[in-house]
């Protein structure tokens, strides 16, 4: 069975993919606490929620990236 290797680069830049995602999860929070008015309490209260959109916005964004990057190899090709 072949190994799977990240190289330091691509792990720099899966986590700036992670962490664009986070930031996203806390602006649509931060939207929807003023959108229903509402506590800011909850800005910190529900950051598993925050942390469970984290995982969807990215687990999203990896896979259309996987999906541009076939399309990509089948035109190119």
């Amino acid at each position: 069975m072949k190994d799977i290797t990240l190289t330091s680069k691509q792990q720099k830049i899966e986590l700036r993919w992670l962490a664009t995602s986070f930031c996203g999860a806390i602006l649509i929070n931060v939207f929807s606490i003023i959108l229903y008015g509402t506590n800011w309490s909850e800005l910190y209260t529900q950051y598993i929620w925050v942390f469970i959109f984290t995982c969807v916005i990215y687990a999203l964004s990896v896979g259309i990236r996987i999906t541009v990057y076939l399309i990509k190899k089948i035109v190119l090709r």
